[in-house]
């Protein structure tokens, strides 16, 4: 007769060459692999061996894992797995400290695109070596063939919720059989991507936020695309988006000319085109090539990729640019011609607050105005708007007085909660921020939030509580960001820290994470600990670090400062770009 025993494992857990002092004992997913270029994943387990009174042979013994991630599933990915040789503590290793294991290959296994299944693993030789005493039991390592190829693959753990598909041994015990049956894997052969398969991985990438990743696969599409087909007028502006996402602007405008050589009615190319050219200081031919989307009209449908870049968005850019030329009474006379041609896009508040304000208007005035835009029984929304309004031009007492106000029309709202705690951050006010962030519970703002929370307590010097807030963002993607704010906690708490990244190319991957933490730093932070926190720079690798610190400074408002920057930029990496050389004629202009 079959028995078949089952067994849940005592211990599981994974270590991360990246954070390599970190400990996901109670985490609830296991990874095997390499993420990205500076991941490398491997995952432990440890089951106890059962007692088997009855006399007979055990047939198999099937290690079972759940794969709830699956990346590069297209790929044939192949792991191993090895004998531990020495006890350890799931709750204390890591990357650093982890145990030896044996040299001998037990066992090799493929995972190519299953998702959301259990694989089954023949481990039956590991088993009887246990079971029969020819070695301790300390648990078994599982690690990729090739480390330094990227797939990374999910498993869930142990501590998933209510231990939900969790990891399984199944011992398959027979009193009468003495066969030992041998599992076999089939190896599947990788496909060509069509030009609109690589089109929707880039999109993929895109709404990931892997920009790089996604330019890299739209260009392929781009390469073997056909000019009549449904998706390819859309290719060319998002392979565009990327690029400009990235600061390749140059690049970009070449994709520009080449999609409207082919889509001559194309207005939205011709829109992202002006944008380009006024970011690189172009404004004269930037405001023609605006006039030219409002004569052109909206683009055909199957061309149609952004709404209003033939009215209210152009107009609205057109006010961006007199307002950087210090033509207010234009500026303002374009934000109110946007307005009016849709009332409900509201970025033009955001420039007509810059301008009432740059004329010394009272806060009083200024309020009122923005208020009557948007008519007379303001509602929660509307505050909400007004609160975002009023915190991006730093004026955060007043922009957590609208929240607040937003808040007697709508209850416990993540993002009313999120912007009272950045206007708190802001204000210096740390515990009181830290408490709204802490209300965000779960939505598409909590990792934000809980970034927040840890952010708060470096600040507040409570390093210790900022790392258990850190500890709850454990999942690849978060690695890169986790360990720039650990660098920053140590920085701050005077410990000695080693470089983040020692060349262009990993470093690549940290610029936009350090920069943006700079950008909140800078208005959240003293003098003193903005001061220390620059030091991040100097834990990366990179030419344009000088170049974005001189453009932060510009954004906020020290013009000084950004014309230095720029300087240095220009002197110790010979670095500047378009956008760079107008904002140092302004920032000029501006001291003088």
């Amino acid at each position: 007769m079959l028995e078949v025993i089952e067994k849940m494992p005592v211990k599981d857990t994974t270590i991360n060459s990246a954070m390599a002092y970190e400990n996901y004992g109670d985490y609830y997913a296991l990874f095997v692999g390499k993420y990205m270029g500076h991941s490398i994943y491997r995952s432990l387990l440890q089951f106890d061996l059962p007692v088997i009174s009855s006399q007979g042979i055990i047939e198999k013994v099937e290690l079972l894992l759940y794969i709830t991630r699956n990346d590069k599933a297209a790929f044939q990915k192949d792991f191993e797995i090895y004998r531990i040789t020495e006890k350890f503590d799931e709750n204390r290793i890591n990357y650093a400290n982890k145990p030896a294991f044996d040299k001998e290959l037990y066992k090799t296994f493929t995972i190519k695109d299953e998702i959301n299944t259990y694989i089954k693993i023949d481990i039956t030789k590991l088993f009887s070596d246990w079971y029969c005493g020819k070695y301790p039991n300390h648990g078994l390592i599982i690690k990729a063939v090739d480390e330094d190829r990227r797939g990374l693959v999910g498993f869930y753990s142990k501590d998933t919720q209510k231990g939900l598909f969790a990891p399984k041994l199944q011992i398959y015990f027979d009193c009468h059989l003495d066969k030992d049956p041998i599992s076999t894997m089939q190896i599947a052969e990788k496909n060509k991507r069509t030009a609109e398969e690589y089109y929707k991985l880039g999109n993929h990438s895109f709404e990931n936020g892997d920009y790089a990743a996604a330019c890299e696969n739209y260009k392929k599409a781009l390469a073997d695309h056909h000019p009549n087909a449904a998706y390819t007028p859309k290719l060319y502006f998002r392979t565009v988006l990327a690029l400009e996402k990235m600061g390749r602007y140059d690049e970009a405008l070449e994709i520009i000319t080449q999609g409207l050589k082919l889509y001559p009615d194309f207005t939205d190319l011709v829109f992202i085109q002006g944008s380009l050219l006024c970011k690189q200081g172009k404004t004269t031919l930037a405001i023609k090539l605006l006039h030219q989307c409002m004569k052109m009209g909206e683009a055909p449908l199957h061309m149609n990729c952004m709404a209003g870049v033939e009215s209210y968005r152009a107009l609205h850019l057109l006010s961006q640019i007199y307002y950087e030329l210090d033509d207010y009474e234009e500026a303002y006379h374009y934000c109110l011609k946007a307005l009016h041609t849709n009332p409900r896009y509201m970025e033009p508040l955001y420039t007509m607050v810059k301008i009432l304000s740059g004329k010394q208007r009272d806060i009083g005035d200024i309020k009122a105005k923005i208020e009557s835009f948007l008519g007379t029984n303001l509602d929660g929304r509307d505050y909400m708007i007004l609160g975002d309004v009023f915190f991006t031009e730093e004026k955060y007492t007043v922009a957590y007085a609208y929240f607040l106000k937003a808040e007697v029309f709508i209850k416990n709202h993540e993002k009313i909660l999120y912007g009272k705690g950045m206007c708190q951050l802001c204000l210096k006010q740390y515990n009181e921020a830290y408490k709204y962030f802490e209300e965000i519970r779960d939505g598409e703002i909590y990792e934000e939030a809980v970034y927040r929370r840890a952010l708060c307590k470096i600040l507040s010097g409570q390093m210790d509580q900022a790392v258990q807030a850190l500890g709850v963002l454990r999942n690849p993607e978060n690695n890169h960001k986790r360990m720039v704010y650990y660098v920053l906690k140590d920085l701050l708490d005077e410990k000695t820290v080693m470089p983040i990244a020692d060349d262009k190319k990993e470093s690549e991957e940290f610029l936009e994470i350090v920069f943006t933490l700079l950008d909140i730093l800078i208005q959240a932070a003293s003098p003193e600990v903005f001061e220390k926190s620059l030091q991040l720079l100097n834990l990366i690798e990179h030419d344009e670090v000088l170049l974005r610190l001189a453009k932060l400074y510009y954004k906020h408002g020290f013009y000084n400062m950004a014309y230095q920057e720029f300087l240095r930029s220009i002197k110790i990496f010979d670095k500047i770009d378009l956008e760079g050389l107008a904002m140092m004629k302004r920032a000029l202009e501006k001291i003088k």
